[in-house]
């Protein structure tokens, strides 16, 4: 098994809060796996804005935190400045009030997140790599990890 067989593997374990605990509940270490996971989903979906307006976009605000916890700085960069672009302010919880924020995105925030989108999804940072790291070096919150080579 590789590393992203082993995260995939994870995500779906009672090791992990994501998709079973409010994101808002879950510890810190838990929500960083949780935003992280959802970001890197939503994104090669269907760009940030189906990020934004899905439901995992609760993770929204926390992701460029998540992202420069795990060492994936200009990855933190693209998602702060996405969300920027979406509104200057925090991004609401409601799901809700996060697709009608999307909806209403004129034609110019709509090419400056499709910039973004493709910036992203040119990974500047190897998110499986970092991902599996932070998981490794956190075994109070997510288990003994297996050893991996390359």
């Amino acid at each position: 098994m590789d590393k992203n067989s082993y995260l995939i593997q994870l995500s779906e374990s009672d090791a992990v809060a994501f998709g079973k605990v409010e994101f808002l509940q879950q510890s810190e270490k838990q929500k960083v796996f949780s935003a992280v996971w959802a970001l890197e989903s939503q994104v090669n979906n269907g760009g940030f804005s189906q990020y934004i307006s899905s439901w995992d976009g609760e993770t929204a605000n926390f992701a460029p935190t998540a992202l420069r916890r795990i060492g994936a700085q200009a990855c933190a960069s693209i998602v702060a400045r996405a969300l920027t672009a979406v509104s200057v302010e925090e991004l609401p919880q409601s799901h809700e009030e996060r697709c009608a924020l999307v909806e209403a995105l004129g034609s110019e925030q709509i090419r400056a997140l499709e910039a973004l989108d493709a910036e992203f999804l040119a990974y500047p940072n190897n998110l499986t790599e970092l991902l599996f790291g932070y998981v490794s070096a956190n075994p109070d919150a997510f288990g003994a990890v297996p050893q991996y080579e390359g």
